[in-house]
């Protein structure tokens, strides 16, 4: 994603992430994709997104399992279904609807690269936010989703935060950084917080 002056750099404190000013009209359109390790809390921020703000909701394991119902994790498999995300959010842009990427990581920011493409020719603005977590919180997190079975990705076990670890490249300098170590709740209310503020979009009637 491009750095933009109104997002706070990656290397900042929690503290960078202010109560933004409420806004009163949609003015510009988003796509939002969340960066994060696995057991980081992408998939509870994107539904407060989805449903306090009414973005789309991309969702690459829905997109995965919808096309390979056996599937075997494969880097193939998830590439292919990362193509599906990318042609979802073009449609979403075509139709003029502002988005929410779950279930990436974004660990390779050629991903990034390769949305901002997608969705620059439209007008909408693209939104790097990385929900920051620690590795052992994400560990003790999806631990308990397994524990739960609350997760469509079978691979997706306390091993997989050290694979990313591996691989994982900076989130870009621009990127939106939010602490994900913190209550679930106060995460959701600043990722809302902060997209509602650049996108100038209010939550849903109905909605706190």
């Amino acid at each position: 994603m491009r750095p933009t002056s109104t997002l706070h750099p990656e290397s900042a404190p929690h503290s960078a992430v202010p109560d933004l000013p409420a806004v009163d009209a949609v003015t510009q359109p988003v796509v939002v994709a969340l960066i994060g390790l696995p057991g980081a809390g992408k998939s509870v921020v994107a539904r407060a997104l989805e449903d306090q703000l009414g973005l789309r909701r991309v969702d690459r394991d829905l997109i995965r399992q919808a096309m390979f119902p056996r599937c075997r994790y494969s880097f193939v498999e998830k590439r292919a279904a990362f193509r599906g995300v990318l042609l979802a959010l073009e449609i979403n842009c075509m139709l003029g609807e502002s988005s929410v990427i779950d279930g990436c990581t974004f660990s390779r920011c050629q991903d990034l690269r390769r949305v901002e493409r997608v969705v620059h020719p439209h007008g909408f603005l693209p939104i790097a936010l990385h929900l920051d977590c620690p590795p052992d919180v994400a560990r003790r997190r999806i631990a308990a989703d397994v524990a739960m079975n609350r997760h469509l990705a079978r691979d997706r076990t306390p091993e997989i935060v050290s694979r990313v670890l591996a691989n994982r490249e900076p989130p870009p300098p621009g990127a939106l950084r939010i602490d994900a170590a913190l209550p679930a709740a106060e995460v959701c209310r600043l990722a809302v917080t902060a997209v509602a503020a650049l996108a100038r979009v209010q939550a849903l009637p109905g909605q706190d």
